[in-house]
């Protein structure tokens, strides 16, 4: 008689249960738009991409590579939404104000918005398959649908598949990558080589981030391979050459990727002789290359990668402000991203990851392993550990530190090491405790559903129980909790109560004269609040507001008041009254 486990170990039964898991995810995604107003960085990755199909330049944002948002500002350009005719030069214009005429201008910003946004389901849905093959490849079709149970149900990668954002486009290129790299180390060939130059050059396309993590992961599993992995089958010599054909393949993918561009720096930068900056944040050799370029001007393949790197260098140099556990701090803290995963991550996924911990280390030495599991092969189920390990280490070197999205890729890793583990607990305890072991599993996989339809509502600002009542005195910055998603629902809880006025202090890059608000104006740095306000958790944090930042404490007095309403999860909205009236 077929068992359950069984069938679900068979391909056809796998394929359809994984496309059934994927497909009410991708409904529940779709089902958010409707409520999610416009995260603060949509509107630039919609001009940005816009701008490479229409105008063949990619001068907007180059500090994010094309691919992520030009598959967001394809739906919009086949829908045959063009970049916007405006008067003057068009530097005159940030690439917000370019996206925001792109959003707005036909009079259907929901539409737009929407139609950007199913730009990002297609990575959702490879990064869902990564996962699988993945955890799979390390211990069966079981492994492989517990782990796309868990990424499907994880509500910090649900919201990135819900916005037009590039992180869970830079979340499945880099997590591919990182598999064909392990494929690699283990069975290096002419295949998996130029499969690895492939992967590399897709996932620097993704995201800038992937300079820095995607090497960090490597690194660490590169690491476990020299220790664990015995008698190698192919000379090392052999190995490097390999390793050169990818370096040839990655540039030329990354060149494509910027359809074959051949630009003047002076023209890629916008810098010339008469304007050269110090560089001083940049090594001397560097400085001195930089400055040749300018006053050569030669004509570079996709120097719009390269700009967009120094960029990025300066961005993480800068030491900007950074805000965490009620603190506000310049270049901010080394255990920024370990608290961040600690608190926007479902607990169950937390403890399963715990026990894939302990699971790959029981496997790697061999303990209660099978006889046919005693070889080299099983050092394979550490290397997504390792590439975490790499990852987070990396983190505390960063500066620049604006919300886990940036090191979104951990989270499906995550639920790899998850699912792995829980299996190869499960086929090496006695058979007296399986039974328990499986109701334990089962209660953690129930607990993580529980959770990620209690965060249906809002994705974006899901925070575990570690977190408390009020998770912005953890995190409020890039987009970890207060992204500009609850306008919609204040323009309608202002009209349900029939305010005809309100003062704003929110985050966001929408055109808030065109969401159906009630007349506003922004808050007066120096004078008082009253009235109808509505404040978001950002600014109510930070002071960081739309356009301007308001002074420390200008909303201290507000907490003599109780809010009036709570809009969605991160927008409170108080009355003060006059000076000299009775609260």
């Amino acid at each position: 008689m077929l068992r359950i486990s069984d069938w679900i170990q068979h391909p056809a039964a796998a394929v359809v249960l994984w496309s059934a898991l994927v497909a009410a995810s991708v409904l529940r995604i779709v089902a958010t738009y409707p409520n999610t107003s416009q995260a603060y960085d949509e509107a630039g990755h919609i001009a940005a991409g816009m701008q490479f199909l229409d105008k063949g330049t990619y001068t907007l944002d180059q500090v994010h590579p094309p691919l992520a948002p030009v598959a967001i500002a394809v739906p919009l350009y086949i829908s045959g939404l063009r970049y916007p005719q405006l008067p003057g030069p068009q530097t005159d214009y940030t690439y917000t104000v370019i996206g925001n005429h792109i959003l707005y201008d036909g009079g259907d910003l929901a539409r737009h918005l929407a139609l950007a946004r199913t730009g990002v389901l297609p990575f959702f849905i490879f990064g869902a398959a990564v996962v699988y093959l993945w955890a799979r490849h390390l211990a069966g079709s079981r492994a492989g649908l517990v782990a796309t149970f868990l990424y499907c149900t994880t509500p910090t990668v649900l919201a990135f598949a819900s916005v037009a954002y590039t992180d869970i486009a830079a979340a499945a290129m880099q997590l591919m990558a990182m598999l064909v790299f392990s494929l690699w180390l283990e069975n290096p060939n002419r295949k998996t080589t130029l499969w690895l130059g492939l992967a590399l050059g897709a996932a620097f396309l993704a995201k800038l981030t992937t300079l820095l993590f995607l090497p960090a992961a490597m690194l660490a599993m590169t690491f476990v391979w020299l220790i664990k992995r015995g008698k190698s089958k192919l000379p090392l010599r052999k190995r490097l050459l390999q390793l050169v054909a990818v370096a040839v393949i990655v540039p030329f993918i990354i060149w494509a990727g910027y359809f074959f561009s051949l630009h003047h720096v002076q023209e890629i930068t916008g810098i010339t002789p008469s304007n050269m900056p110090s560089w001083q944040h940049f090594p001397a050799p560097v400085r001195s290359l930089a400055r040749g370029l300018i006053v050569h001007n030669p004509r570079i393949p996709a120097g719009e990668f390269l700009d967009g790197i120094a960029l990025a260098f300066v961005l993480n140099q800068d030491s900007s402000e950074s805000y965490l556990l009620g603190q506000t701090k310049a270049g901010g803290w080394w255990y920024f991203f370990l608290i961040a995963l600690a608190v926007k991550s479902p607990i169950p996924l937390l403890l399963l990851t715990l026990l894939g911990f302990c699971a790959s280390g029981f496997r790697s030495a061999g303990i209660h392993a099978p006889p046919a599991e005693r070889a080299d092969s099983r050092w394979t189920a550490l290397l997504p550990l390792a590439a975490v390990a790499g990852i987070l280490v990396a983190t505390t070197r960063v500066s620049y530190q604006v919300g886990l999205r940036h090191i979104l890729v951990v989270l499906p890793l995550m639920t790899i090491i998850a699912a792995v583990g829980a299996g190869q607990i499960f086929e090496r305890i006695p058979r007296l405790w399986r039974w328990a072991f499986f109701a334990l599993v089962g209660v953690l996989l129930l607990w993580q559903g529980a959770e990620s339809v209690r965060a249906q509502s809002d994705f974006l600002a899901y925070f575990n129980e570690f977190a408390g009542s009020d998770p912005s005195a953890i995190l409020v910055t890039g987009c970890d909790l207060d992204c500009g998603q609850d306008l919609n629902r204040l323009a309608a809880e202002l009209r349900r109560r029939h305010i005809d006025h309100v003062e704003l202090a929110v985050f966001s890059s929408a055109d808030l004269d065109q969401l159906g608000l009630p007349p506003h104006e922004l808050p007066d740095p120096n004078g008082r609040p009253h009235g109808w306000i509505a404040v978001s958790d950002r600014p109510r944090r930070t002071g960081t507001g739309i356009h301007e930042n308001l002074p420390p404490g200008y909303f201290a007095g507000l907490e003599a008041y109780r809010p009036v309403a709570t809009v969605g999860k991160t927008i409170r909205l108080y009355y003060v009254p006059e000076v000299g009236s009775t609260p």
